[in-house]
């Protein structure tokens, strides 16, 4: 063997043996280090992996604290200082502001500039506090034009509130026997007069007094 190979040979060796050693040196200390635990991040809160996790919910529509159903819609008086929801198949119209939310019906129509009786179906009437015994005595006392069929004392809302049904007596312009629904709700600012009064023969009143009722329960006052 002469020297050159002699040489080249130790060469190789020496760089095999550094090799080695330090590859296992990389795998002793691998084995004897402990890997970060991905929760003690530095800035990051712990979590104990016990507690439920609240998933997010999914995105709903929330139209105000409480939910409108789609079977109605809304109508507020500002002047008076009250809301009331009705069907929303039914329609609603006024002139000035006192008029809003006062005439009600199944059907489309026009308030006339002068108004001298009951225009349609339903009507709300904002009341005085020195009208609110006189418009309870006329509606609670029979006369020549309606025969008084009921008179009850209810809460409507938090407000108590006179309820009153009436039969026409037909010497009026109202046949013999039509129906009329009042609800007289108390309130110490606004008293509210809400009236169904039957039109025509073929009328479904049942349903236009639940119609009736559900709008009186649903009178806000703010």
């Amino acid at each position: 063997m002469t020297l050159s190979k002699f040489k080249k040979r130790l060469k190789i060796a020496t760089i095999t043996s550094i090799a080695v050693f330090y590859g296992l040196s990389v795998y002793s200390l691998g084995r004897h280090t402990t890997a970060p635990d991905p929760l003690k991040v530095k800035g990051a809160s712990t979590i104990n992996q016990n507690e439920k996790i609240d998933k997010p919910l999914p995105y709903a529509d929330v139209q105000s604290p409480k939910i409108i159903s789609q079977s109605v819609k809304l109508c507020s008086n500002t002047t008076s200082g009250f809301q009331i929801s009705y069907p929303a198949n039914w329609f609603t119209t006024y002139n000035n502001d006192d008029q809003k939310c006062r005439y009600f019906a199944p059907y489309s129509f026009v308030v006339p500039e002068y108004v001298d009786k009951q225009l349609v179906p339903v009507e709300i009437t904002a009341l005085t506090l020195e009208d609110w015994e006189t418009t309870v005595k006329f509606y609670e006392n029979p006369n020549e034009f309606e025969n008084v069929i009921s008179t009850q004392t209810v809460d409507v809302s938090g407000h108590l509130a006179k309820k009153i049904e009436t039969s026409s007596t037909g010497l009026g312009s109202t046949p013999r026997g039509y129906a009329q629904l009042i609800y007289l709700i108390f309130d110490s600012k606004t008293p509210l007069q809400i009236v169904y009064k039957q039109f025509n023969p073929g009328d479904d009143v049942n349903s236009a007094k639940v119609i009736l009722e559900d709008i009186a329960k649903s009178v806000e006052y703010f």
